[in-house]
């Protein structure tokens, strides 16, 4: 009988420890997962502070170490690391940064984007954006380039007539100091046309194709405007409007671009841009930007890229530590 019972007390000796330790285990994981949670939470807002503090002031200030979080961004490598060492836990998270320009986006402006309830078609990825600057137009890298600089004042180039000189229109960039210019039925290939004066007028239909960047070089754009108070439009004309401009690379304007019938490859990058109806036809803008891939990138004459602070959006990232902290006595 005292058997029975001593071996009753031992029962309840290993069961009570057995809760007792597993009553410990819960615990210690019950505050390992809400230690796990904070450690998330304190990274994200670490993250997000970052791109905040980059996207707005200099990048040096985003390199900080306070209260267990460490910040750092490599601006050669552009990437950013982000370390967290609080509630016994430890994390590290490396992030590719990749910089968002103008000419990455299908329509830019740092002032006014406006599409009055008309459906844009460009690619997701090309989606229009406001930037708090414009980039600036580097005048004597065109002059420098230039194959020809056309100083006439209320001038009309005529691509159906007989008596224009063919030489004046060969491949590469073209400058246009007038005014009151007027550019008919031009069928322009591996072009560039910067025109710096006013009351620059495209009629009938226009075909003007930059040209096509090799590998990885920047691409030159096919229409520039520098005069701030110039005024742009991209429309139709003929009986049916049939006749419209077709024009890929990208158009820049210090000034105002209105969109209302045409082939477009984009980027468009205006102070402001508007899409509009014509009385008599719908906007019918068509972006052909997936068939055009190679301008959405750098473009020369405007400065180099890193001439500019740009905002800065994660690309990649991967986690390099993420675990409980080793303590050693």
């Amino acid at each position: 009988m005292l058997v029975a019972v001593l071996m009753v007390f031992v029962i309840f000796s290993f069961t009570g420890v057995a809760v007792l330790n597993v009553s410990y285990l819960s615990s210690t994981t019950s505050a390992e997962t809400a230690n796990n949670i904070k450690l998330q939470y304190a990274m994200e807002s670490s993250i997000n502070e970052s791109l905040w503090r980059i996207n707005n002031g200099p990048d040096s200030l985003i390199n900080i170490n306070t209260d267990g979080i460490t910040t750092e961004f490599d601006p050669v490598l552009n990437t950013l690391c982000v370390k967290v060492d609080k509630f016994q836990m430890e994390s590290e998270i490396l992030l590719n940064l990749s910089e968002d320009t103008h000419f990455d986006r299908a329509l830019a402006s740092d002032e006014t984007i406006e599409t009055n309830g008309t459906a844009a078609d460009m690619d997701e990825e090309n989606r229009s954006r406001n930037f708090t600057f414009m980039p600036e137009v580097d005048l004597d890298y065109f002059t420098d380039n230039a194959v020809a600089v056309h100083s006439n004042w209320f001038k009309r180039w005529d691509g159906d007539s007989e008596h224009e000189d063919d030489e004046a229109f060969a491949e590469g960039i073209h400058i246009f100091t007038g005014s009151f210019i007027e550019l008919r039925d031009m069928e322009l290939n591996n072009c560039t046309l910067v025109f710096t004066g006013r009351f620059v007028i495209f009629s009938n239909s226009n075909h003007i194709n930059a040209p096509v960047p090799a590998d990885s070089a920047d691409a030159l754009p096919a229409l520039v405007f520098t005069n701030p108070n110039n005024y742009f439009l991209v429309s139709a004309e003929g009986s049916q409007y049939e006749k419209q401009d077709v024009i890929n690379g990208a158009i820049y304007t210090a000034g105002t671009i209105i969109l209302k019938k045409g082939e477009l490859s984009g980027p468009i990058v205006g102070k402001t841009i508007s899409l509009e109806d014509g009385a008599s036809y719908s906007n019918d803008i068509k972006f052909r930007d997936t068939e055009h891939p190679w301008f959405y990138r750098w473009t020369a004459g405007f400065k180099q890229k890193n001439h500019y602070d740009w905002p800065k959006q994660i690309g990649r990232w991967r986690t390099t530590k993420w675990g409980k902290k080793h303590i050693t006595a």
